[in-house]
């Protein structure tokens, strides 16, 4: 039988009889996390001899244990499958790049998928199931996840501080050092990549390219900043400028930006950027501090941008159904990392610290935590 545990009240006892299996599934929130140990619940089972107990839970993954003095396997109860894929963080503390395994509010980090240290930086597409990766000598390679084969590319170098960027589905990125004025864009990242070397005119603050290949870039303007699209020749046509620094990201599928604006606390789209631009602002119920980064559904509706100048993430509607919300963070957010489904984003780096995550498409988003590294 399944039996739900509710993590606000973690303490718990159960007697079953003899031949049953019992599975429990805790899912903590933000609220419940100090009475939590390490991202578990406590709880205490009194069982028959026989009885099977499979316990699921962030940062638990997934265990069996019987109660007749020897081992069984949950196996000869039931069949027990892998836990889906969340997506892949890179974690600048020890050079790794690792899986999370699970759901949101469910989850926990997985050994490397690459040796400690083999590369200085990379990021991944959950959705792609693809890595951009970058070495200590500068070459690029792109990894097949979660096998972690590496295929170079060759003549293609990035230095140890360059940003990856996928587009929505992880069919294209565009490898770039934020100050720097060269960028690499990648194409058919999953099946067979080819690379091109861009160049901008001045220091890039942002970049971003969309499933159609559409490539924005911010580069630094006098005291702000442009927003301007780059072709595959480096030509750039202007599209409008900021008054401070800035973060963008394409809409789902589409060849639809987003803009955000630090400096005025506000966030634009613009649809059919590539066409026939149009400029709107997005309705934010003034919710935005010092935007540091945005992000957005594949399904196209939902909108995450991440504040920086308070601890909190903003949920947009495009369709102007639903209001917009502001979802508290534990800790200052610094990253708006698409994971796996439609509308599961990361907010924090992981390691010695857990890793923050919402689904921005749930009625009532909250954060979720993801656990620290073991050992970090």
């Amino acid at each position: 039988m399944t039996h739900p545990v509710n993590p606000c009240n973690p303490s718990l006892t159960a007697s079953f009889r003899r031949g049953t299996v019992a599975t429990f599934f805790f899912f903590p929130t933000e609220t419940c996390v100090p009475r939590l140990v390490a991202g578990r619940a406590a709880l205490s089972i009194v069982a028959a001899k026989g009885t099977g107990l499979l316990l699921q839970g962030c940062g638990s993954g997934l265990g069996t244990a019987a109660f007749n003095g020897a081992a069984e396997s949950a196996s000869s109860n039931q069949a027990v499958s892998a836990p889906p894929q969340l997506g892949y963080v890179w974690s600048n503390s020890d050079r790794t790049l690792r899986g999370i395994a699970g759901i949101a509010g469910s989850s926990h980090v997985t050994a490397s998928v690459v040796p400690n240290g083999a590369y200085v930086t990379g990021a991944a597409s959950a959705v792609s199931a693809t890595a951009v990766m970058v070495r200590a000598d500068g070459s690029v390679e792109r990894l097949a996840l979660p096998s972690g084969t590496a295929t170079a590319f060759g003549g293609v170098t990035a230095a140890a501080n360059a940003r990856v960027r996928f587009s929505p589905s992880g069919t294209y990125a565009v490898v770039f050092v934020p100050g720097g004025t060269g960028a690499t864009l990648i194409s058919k990242v999953s099946t067979t990549p080819q690379a091109v070397a861009l160049s901008a005119s001045s220091a890039l603050l942002d970049a971003a390219v969309s499933d159609k290949g559409t490539i924005a870039i911010l580069q630094k303007q006098g005291g702000g900043a442009q927003l301007a699209l780059m072709d595959q020749s480096s030509s750039v046509r202007a599209l409008s400028t900021l008054t401070g620094t800035g973060s963008l990201s394409f809409v789902g599928k589409q060849d639809d930006l987003l803009v955000a604006d630090a400096a005025a606390s506000s966030l634009a789209v613009i649809r059919n950027v590539a066409t026939a631009p149009a400029i709107a602002q997005v309705a934010t119920a003034s919710l935005l501090s010092s935007p540091l980064a945005v992000g957005a559904a594949l399904d196209g509706r939902w909108v995450v941008v991440a504040n920086g100048g308070d601890a909190s993430v903003v949920r947009l509607d495009l369709t102007g159904v639903i209001p917009p919300q502001k979802i508290v963070c534990p800790v200052q957010p610094t990253t708006v990392d698409q994971l796996a489904g439609n509308a599961n984003f990361r907010f924090t780096d992981v390691g010695k610290s857990p890793a923050w995550v919402a689904d921005i498409s749930a009625q009532s988003p909250s954060m979720l935590f993801v656990p620290a590294i073991a050992g970090s």
